[in-house]
């Protein structure tokens, strides 16, 4: 049985930053899963309609296709990770073989928000920042990874990403086993990283 770790939290809080560096500490023992690759295919929708579709809300997720594979995995069972197109708002042909491991991480802003999902975790963190922080993170990666203009990414924040934090992500600080500070805009607090693995390693 693979444990299993969820890190959750607002756009630009340095999930991704942070699971990734969870999982080079752990190297082999452990893979990683994204959030976004399980965004729905909005293939069917005008390229105009795709841009009002509130990618933030937690319908926006293939949640039955995500519990399945959290189930498979954490039986042992490799998994085909959909890949999904950030530019245009649709799924890609193909998916990614993500073979078991005995750690997964699991991160992303909806994976403390989707109630299925919650049993398969062993452990869930929330990974915290100030909004100006993570507004600014969001600006930034948006620019360089996924093509977008800023005056999109902005009306996007306004419109979707800041009432659905409020609404479905925030709430979810509370209810997690740990909270990881991320405020630092160079890394992150060594004292905490370190609290988060010897809390992971106890669970082995």
């Amino acid at each position: 049985m693979a444990i299993i770790i969820a890190l959750g939290g607002g756009s630009g809080s340095g999930k991704t930053f942070l699971a990734n560096h969870l999982a080079t500490t752990f190297g082999a023992e452990a893979s990683l899963l994204s959030n976004d690759s399980y965004y729905l295919d909005q293939s069917r929708l005008s390229v105009g309609e795709r841009k009002l579709v509130n990618y933030d809300d937690p319908s926006s997720i293939d949640e039955a296709l995500f519990c399945q594979h959290l189930k498979d995995f954490s039986e042992g069972r490799s998994i085909e990770v959909p890949l999904f197109d950030f530019a245009t708002h649709t799924r890609k042909k193909g998916t990614h073989t993500l073979s078991p491991t005995p750690l997964l991480f699991v991160e992303g802003i909806m994976v403390l928000s989707l109630p299925e999902l919650q049993k398969f975790f062993d452990l869930t963190v929330y990974v915290d920042a100030e909004d100006d922080l993570r507004l600014a993170r969001r600006i930034s990666r948006d620019i360089t990874e996924r093509g977008r203009e800023t005056a999109d990414i902005i009306r996007q924040y306004l419109t979707f990403v800041r009432p659905a934090f409020k609404r479905f992500i925030a709430p979810t600080k509370t209810k997690a086993d740990m909270v990881f500070v991320n405020n630092d805009n160079n890394g992150f607090d060594e004292t905490e990283y370190r609290r988060l693995v010897e809390k992971i390693r106890s669970l082995k």
